[in-house]
């Protein structure tokens, strides 16, 4: 469904939508590597900025959402935590010193801030209606 490079582009991170997973791809090669279950219906990847974890949005439908954030740890390949957002997790965003992640929750127009830190939700926004994507800067 959508693609996450890693910092250094030797990796590509792809969201399975249909299978519930992520698989990474090493880019030399351009081979399937490994491949990680994730929740329902993964859409955005997102690296940190010290390469270390993925965050994936996992959307699920509209019929049934989704409404979690899959945080995977790199060095092992595998989810490390699942993060509870709000129904329909879509865009994903993470500051650039690595301290917060943003993710769009499209099913309730709202916007998940994560502690990257503890690896919990430290506030939900209302931001309107539809919100799939989200972009930071600063």
């Amino acid at each position: 469904m959508q693609v996450g490079f890693s910092p250094d582009g030797g990796e590509v991170y792809v969201s399975l939508r249909d299978e519930n997973e992520v698989a990474i791809i090493d880019t030399k090669s351009r081979k399937v590597v490994s491949r990680i279950a994730v929740g329902a219906g993964p859409i955005q990847v997102h690296a940190t900025p010290d390469k270390r974890l993925r965050l994936v949005a996992n959307q699920g439908t509209e019929a049934v959402p989704g409404d979690t954030v899959s945080i995977i740890d790199v060095a092992i390949r595998g989810v490390v935590k699942t993060i509870r957002t709000g129904p329909g997790a879509h865009g994903v965003a993470v500051d650039d010193q690595g301290q917060f992640a943003f993710v769009t929750n499209i099913y309730s127009d709202n916007l998940s801030v994560i502690d990257l830190s503890t690896l919990d939700v430290l506030t939900t926004v209302p931001v309107g209606d539809g919100s799939n994507g989200v972009t930071y800067s600063r």
